[in-house]
């Protein structure tokens, strides 16, 4: 006996009214049918205009009142496009049963036979933002020089979209295409390898081209320009081979190589410089092989930034691992601003003395509850067991919370040396530069607690050989305990050394910062222009008062570029990366960059406005919400429900002018939804 559940399910597309409006055309009054109806993102009143019926004064020839006439035929009108509109689930048997046997229903190219009946919504978003990017033409533009037989623009979209929305493997994605709607087009797993070669040979393009957009569409801004570096490994044993020429020099180096991994992994890597811009928008990448030390991307890269993307009077900001003179002065060669910090520790007895002289400090304080000042301390504690609060719950007291000061170094001091500048010689510059060194409470305690909690690791093992990265506040001997005398040969014990960790201490908190930017000065002659580069001492003058507290916030930046590297390896899973080619290799971090532009422009540039509960809607929710914006298709019908919707993806709606609120959805309604997000107005 069938279990059955009768349902009587009306599923509108949208309750709307046709009227007749009367339009002024040339001296004449042309009659329409029009419609009125409620925007399912705004739900404000809204009316377009539907066809047309004729001129008044010709219909007034025919018909006696002509608008009384076509009001009653628009009146039928509504009535029949709201019927049409309305579709009955009808009955639904809850015992029926998936049949793997069904060919127009099964996924045959799965591991194994599989139906899926879900379908993504949160790829038309992307949708939008890719083809304002204009991706779409450029590839199709360039298809025809190859000769591919299989749709190459939709084998992007697929591989672009699908590191966003469900990362994995090429192949693994390729397996659930059907998620999305990339239209009539086939494709094997196949052809998508045979692509990459296809992407890879326009990489460069596209970067330039995509530039372009973004500085038209977002106009985007490079006055600073953030620098970093990260590593993503393969999950293979041997590194690339390198080739030579006929003379020994090496033609073309391995690019998988051992180095010194960010996550600490033994596999080979590859290393990837990214430069990113105000708004923290990616702008071009570099992939170097993986044992290239940090600092020596950096040259190529602001090549990069100067030659294929035209970029000038710029402020490049990087953290310690590019400070080489080498670096510095190509950057003062070429007429551009910087701002680098530098490493606190083991510096010269000139920069000691002026971190430490507590004189010129500009110090900033607030107040606090003293119970929290005294917690805060005794997380800190590494020697001495932490001890509670005994003393006045409502006291306050003035807290130190940041200090900063700043010197500009005298021009006759060599301060870069050794500078190949193209022509085979060494050149010496001399240049001033500013020194701006800034403590802060947040950092020097979370210095301390990271500091204690590495030692606390090290504690719980109690080997000599694993020390949790506390190993150099540890001292190691075995000796007598009687007489202190160490011996030879014999098992080693180890203690804490409270020297190493007060000199340690010592050093928490502060930052240091070389930059060759400045301001104007009051009794300087106005100028035009935003920013120009002094020849008479190589500073870099931006046009409006800078103060140290302006070049460090714009170092703090900084840490928007490390978040697009926790983007894309936690949220894209960009490694372990599986295709070994190098063209395929390149191909791979090129759909990868433009997911992350795609993301970072959804949420910095169409979202950095709208606020949940008063905070800006973090990247993380962005993608979630993407993620599980899903509709499930019902019985045979062609008809979908909605199976997510929240408070972001109410948001996007609104921004975007995409329904993704409605609770059913009809296959050609879906098929409209998607193919608007084609024909975007830009």
């Amino acid at each position: 006996m069938y279990n059955v559940a009768i349902c009587d399910i009306l599923l509108r597309k949208g309750d709307a009214n046709m009227f007749v409006k009367k339009m002024p055309t040339a001296g004449r009054i042309s009659l329409y049918y029009a419609e009125a109806y409620r925007d399912p993102v705004t739900k404000k009143p809204k009316s377009r205009t539907l066809e047309f019926i004729g001129y008044l004064d010709e219909l007034e020839k025919e018909y006696k009142d002509p608008i009384t006439h076509f009001k009653e035929i628009a009146k039928n009108k509504s009535t029949l496009s709201k019927k049409a509109n309305m579709f009955s689930i009808g009955e639904i048997n809850l015992n029926e049963e998936f049949d793997l046997n069904d060919d127009e229903q099964v996924n045959k190219n799965a591991s194994f036979p599989t139906i899926d009946n879900s379908f993504s919504l949160g790829q038309l978003p992307l949708s939008v933002i890719y083809h304002e990017l204009e991706i779409d033409k450029f590839i199709t533009n360039r298809r025809k020089f190859w000769g591919l037989k299989a749709n190459v623009e939709s084998i992007f979209r697929l591989i672009v979209f699908g590191r966003i929305l469900f990362p994995g493997s090429k192949y693994a994605t390729w397996q659930i295409k059907d998620r999305l709607m990339l239209g009539s087009s086939s494709f094997s797993d196949d052809d998508i390898y045979r692509a990459l070669s296809f992407f890879s040979k326009y990489e460069k393009d596209l970067i330039i081209h995509l530039n372009d957009r973004v500085t038209k569409l977002y106009k985007r801004d490079t006055s600073l320009m953030f620098y970093d570096v990260t590593n993503y490994y393969w999950e293979i044993d041997n590194a690339d081979n390198d080739t030579f020429t006929d003379t020994g020099e090496v033609e073309n180096p391995g690019l998988r190589k051992r180095g010194c991994s960010k996550e600490h992994r033994p596999e080979p890597i590859v290393q990837l410089g990214l430069f990113m811009d105000k708004d923290g928008l990616p702008v071009t990448y570099g992939l170097f092989p993986g044992n290239n030390p940090d600092c020596t991307t950096f040259i190529p890269m602001i090549n990069e930034t100067r030659e294929n993307l035209g970029l000038n009077k710029m402020i490049y900001i990087a953290d310690k691992g590019m400070m080489s003179g080498t670096n510095i002065a190509n950057i003062i060669a070429n007429k551009q601003g910087y701002i680098i910090s530098d490493k606190v520790r083991k510096q010269k007895k000139d920069v000691y003395n002026f971190i430490f002289d507590e004189s010129g400090y500009t110090i900033i304080t607030k107040k606090m509850p003293s119970w929290k000042v005294f917690e805060e301390n005794e997380r800190t504690k590494i020697l001495d067991p932490p001890q509670p609060y005994t003393g006045d719950m409502n006291a306050m007291e003035d807290v130190v919370v940041f200090k900063y000061k700043s010197r500009l170094t005298p021009q006759n001091e060599e301060v870069w040396k050794n500078f190949d500048m193209g022509s085979g010689k060494k050149v010496n510059i001399k240049a001033n530069k500013k020194q701006i060194v800034f403590w802060s409470r947040d950092y020097d305690l979370r210095a301390k607690i990271d500091r204690a909690n590495a030692i606390e690791k090290a504690n719980k093992t109690g080997s000599v050989y694993n020390n949790h990265g506390a190993n150099k506040y540890y001292t190691k001997g075995v000796y007598n305990i009687e007489t202190g005398e160490l011996y030879k040969n014999l098992k080693a014990d180890r203690y804490l050394d409270a020297n190493a960790i007060k000199e340690d201490e010592k050093y928490d908190g502060y930052y240091l910062i070389e930059t060759n930017v400045v301001g104007t000065c009051p009794e300087e002659k106005p100028w035009t222009g935003e920013a120009r580069f002094r020849n008479y001492d190589l500073l870099f003058e931006l046009n409006r008062a800078v103060s140290d507290t302006d070049i460090i916030e714009m170092y703090r930046g900084l840490w928007k570029i490390e978040e697009s590297f926790k983007i894309t390896k936690s949220e894209f899973n960009t490694r372990p990366i599986y295709v070994r080619k190098e063209e395929s290799i390149k191909a791979h971090f090129l759909s990868c960059f433009i997911a992350l532009l795609i993301t970072r422009i959804m949420e910095v540039k169409k979202l950095n406005a709208s606020k949940i509960d008063g905070s800006s809607i973090p990247y993380t929710k962005i993608i979630s919400s993407l993620r599980s914006a899903n509709v499930i298709r019902m019985n045979d019908k062609n008809i979908f429900i909605n199976s997510y919707y929240d408070a972001v993806l109410k948001e996007i709606s609104k921004v975007m002018n995409i329904s993704l609120g409605k609770k059913y959805y009809s296959k050609q309604e879906l098929r409209s939804m998607n193919n608007a997000t084609k024909d975007v107005e830009v």
